[in-house]
């Protein structure tokens, strides 16, 4: 399993992996070692990471230094001895794609983003990027995408061979999530834990709650906008960055929180498909959650009447959606327990499990 990434932590793929190796596969997840201080190799839930050590950027410079990425990837993927290789996003699938024909191996494409429209390009370039996608995914035994709009995306729409794997996160225990929840509403906490990067905002839900007695707003997670964060943090006294921290921490975090945000800018086209762990860990957890209008969890948020919608980057519609859950408990009550059922009966990970390792039985077939 490929990663561009050093996958420290990686949420979506290592739940993946875990699912694979608890059904007996022998799994090995090869990550990029671009930034973080994460070791070479490392054994976790009966799989292994192996990453690849070569520093680039985080952010938009990073497709500078893809060709040497893919060309270690690639040798990495003839040297080793393997029958399937799960590729995510086409920065992986690239030199997954060209080892799996010359070995004669399986292959599948696992699009987590439509790299065409990562961020905003000039038509003729986001054109050529996604023809290029579409043609290679082509080639894939099977092809997973994290949400059905992602269908429409990338041109798959009436597609069936298409598997929907949500990115939801596994269930914690009741007696974990017992001993975590807080009492409410004092103060109010807002939770985002993340990508601190570009087509995200964070600058309006700190503005909105600004000066607002009783409430408290938490970041954890990297990106290009962490150190404005830090700084802010130490400007503002109801703002705190943790910086990165475990899943599991992630979690807890999230149950002693009395909101969640994701505020995408639906103006990156990517974002307007964005299917993230904090849509479904919020729904996990029983918490409302605010989303930008214009995107993909919207419409989740909407049929699920689970959170709040508002209009991108309008602070006056954040401010009055905090207050109103601040200042009624039981609509924060109700739009958390409504996530919760969703979350049983169309969006928890045992679900997802069933359908990858209907994945993978199928390519057992075909070998």
């Amino acid at each position: 399993m490929l990663r561009s990434n050093p996958i420290d932590p990686d949420v979506r793929l290592e739940k993946e992996a875990k699912t694979l190796a608890d059904k007996g596969h022998d799994v090995t997840l090869l990550g990029w070692q671009r930034f973080g201080d994460a070791p070479v190799q490392e054994k976790r839930c009966h799989y292994t990471i192996r990453r690849l050590k070569f520093r680039a950027p985080v952010e938009k410079k990073v497709v500078l230094y893809l060709p040497i990425w893919w060309t270690l990837a690639f040798l990495w993927l003839l040297k080793e001895d393997w029958d399937v290789v799960h590729a995510a996003d086409l920065d992986t699938y690239v030199p997954a794609i060209l080892a799996a024909k010359m070995k004669r191996k399986k292959i599948v494409y696992d699009i987590f983003d439509f790299y065409a429209d990562l961020v905003t390009l000039p038509s003729s370039v986001r054109n050529c990027v996604a023809t290029l996608d579409s043609f290679l995914m082509r080639f894939a035994d099977t092809v997973i995408v994290v949400d059905p709009s992602r269908l429409r995306q990338i041109g798959r729409e009436m597609d069936p061979s298409v598997y929907i794997i949500y990115n939801s996160p596994e269930d914690f225990p009741a007696s974990f999530t017992m001993d975590v929840q807080k009492k409410r509403w004092n103060p109010f906490k807002i939770f985002y834990a993340g990508v601190l990067g570009e087509g995200r905002d964070f600058e309006t839900a700190i503005l909105a709650a600004k000066g607002v007695e009783g409430i408290q707003i938490e970041f954890a997670g990297f990106g290009c906008h962490a150190e404005h964060i830090e700084a802010l943090s130490e400007q503002e006294p109801n703002v705190m960055y943790i910086g990165t921290i475990p899943y599991d921490r992630v979690i807890q975090k999230t149950l002693q929180s009395d909101m969640l945000f994701a505020l995408y800018d639906p103006d990156v086209p990517n974002n307007r498909y964005a299917s993230p762990n904090k849509l479904f860990e919020a729904m996990m957890c029983g918490k409302p959650i605010l989303v930008s209008d214009g995107t993909a969890m919207a419409d989740i948020v909407r049929e699920e009447n689970c959170g709040l919608v508002v209009s991108y980057g309008d602070i006056n519609a954040v401010k009055r959606a905090i207050l109103m859950l601040k200042n009624d408990p039981t609509l924060c009550g109700r739009l958390g327990e409504n996530g919760r059922k969703a979350y049983e009966t169309k969006y928890n990970w045992e679900i997802m499990e069933k359908r990858l390792l209907e994945v993978y039985g199928r390519l057992d077939h075909k070998q």
